[in-house]
């Protein structure tokens, strides 16, 4: 009997386990997908809908993203002067790719626009392309590393 009752219990509590997991991801999803892993977005959250925009610059640093756990941002200054606050994705992918990142780099980033910040859908180096979310609907999409010349075709 009392095997049975524990059972019960371990799987009741897994259940509502799951579901409190599923009720936060889709919260998150509810806010835009723009907005995940982005510190100034958690709690208002973000759809979309800015520009897109290609920047091109050499990288001043690779940084800890502020108020997200191993999320990395890179601040990126262009040749006219520009500086912008790039948004990257977790520092477990970005530093295990055959792309690595390093101050003084000549990089290429597109993204979503926000204020003096990027929202990277994909950063370029040299032949290399490190995509990072899909620009239709803003969600994480890890995959590198990829030619940049065969990116262009496709």
């Amino acid at each position: 009997m009392k095997k049975v009752s524990m059972w019960s219990v371990m799987v009741v509590a897994i259940f509502m386990m799951t579901m409190m997991f599923a009720l936060q991801s889709q919260a998150q999803l509810e806010k835009g997908p723009w907005s995940l892993g982005v510190p100034e977005l958690a709690d208002v959250g973000y759809k979309g809908g800015g520009a897109i925009v290609t920047e091109a610059g050499t990288v001043k640093k690779i940084e800890k993203m502020a108020g997200v756990k191993d999320g990395l941002q890179m601040r990126l200054v262009t040749a006219q002067g520009g500086k912008w606050l790039v948004y990257m994705g977790p520092k477990w992918f970005i530093e295990n790719q055959k792309v690595k990142f390093k101050v003084g780099d000549a990089v290429e980033v597109r993204g979503m626009k926000l204020g003096s910040a990027i929202i990277a859908s994909e950063i370029n180096k040299g032949e290399w392309t490190m995509k990072l979310r899909n620009e239709e609907d803003g969600m994480p999409s890890w995959e590198c590393c990829f030619p940049r010349k065969l990116k262009k075709e496709e």
